[in-house]
């Protein structure tokens, strides 16, 4: 983070007015998170649609507010949106490398890479996080919009060999420079031992889970890619009951809900050439993008 949002609205306030009355009608089309419950306990004022899944837009505070208070505390986001496309089998990497201009000859298991993926025209499609969990298996946490289906386009075309899911794991992000310390309280001492951009398996009540240091500004933060296990709850038992954990434990660290959700980052019509210039620098700042 750099500066505070910009104050010029992107909607007139005739415009502003009529979508502040609008609702979003709930179906089945339309997921439902394991903190659900928790953001709207904790007074969440919009959602949007990200991935059939609901994501937090705003709470009480203004988003100026939010940025501050993100900048030197710690906030909780539901990123369950950022849905994983579980690639897996004796073609993965193959597969995983036809998808983005990135190099991941060189990518050790327990990191993370920034990979852009790109349609016929060099537009980006998506900008996603990629995980390597094994030599066979990477996870893609993705933005908005269906990777899922174009892999399987792409691995039906190219005859490869691989498994193509999107398994049972929630997001949910621990931002700003308070985070590492809270994460200490909740996960222990190894926190410390993940570097930007790498991940660990840590114990949560019995079960395993990845957690990342990674998330949207310099200030630090740390995403767990939340499972659910049966055999110890429910998915939505087990999300609250990580979300109460955290939250209890964040109490001396003052934290709040917050979004990630202002604008859109990436569309097809930009190009990557351009968006390289903008990953290059922030990489030699501080490693970004793995």
């Amino acid at each position: 983070i750099r500066r505070p949002p910009r104050s010029t609205p992107l909607y007139s306030s005739a415009a502003s007015d009529v979508y502040k009355r609008q609702k979003l009608n709930m179906s089945r089309r339309i997921r439902r998170t394991p903190y659900t419950g928790m953001v709207e306990k904790h007074g969440v004022s919009d959602f949007t649609v990200v991935n059939h899944m609901l994501l937090p837009k705003g709470f009480k505070n203004s988003v100026e507010k939010d940025y501050w208070h993100l900048s030197k505390e710690v906030q909780i986001w539901d990123v369950s949106c950022q849905r994983q496309v579980q690639i897996s089998g004796p073609d993965a990497s193959k597969l995983v490398q036809r998808l983005t201009p990135r190099s991941i000859t060189k990518m050790e298991t327990g990191k993370c890479f920034y990979i852009p993926i790109l349609n016929e025209n060099a537009g980006m499609i998506n900008d996603p996080v990629l995980l390597k969990l094994d030599d066979d298996m990477f996870w893609i946490s993705i933005a908005d919009s269906d990777i899922l289906l174009w892999a399987k386009a792409y691995a039906l075309g190219l005859n490869l060999n691989v498994n193509i899911q999107e398994p049972d794991v929630y997001p949910l992000a621990i931002q700003g420079p308070k985070s590492e310390s809270l994460m200490i309280k909740v996960f222990g001492e190894d926190i410390k031992k993940i570097k930007f951009f790498n991940f660990r398996i840590m114990d949560f009540e019995g079960t395993k889970q990845v957690v990342a240091r990674s998330g949207y500004s310099k200030q630090d933060g740390f995403e767990i890619y939340f499972k659910a296990y049966d055999s110890h709850f429910d998915t939505i038992e087990m999300g609250e009951k990580l979300w109460k954990t955290i939250w209890d434990a964040g109490q001396e660290f003052n934290i709040t809900p917050g979004s990630v959700s202002y604008t859109h980052l990436t569309l097809p019509t930009n190009r990557y050439v351009k968006i390289s210039v903008v990953a290059v620098s922030l990489k030699k700042k501080r490693g970004w993008g793995g």
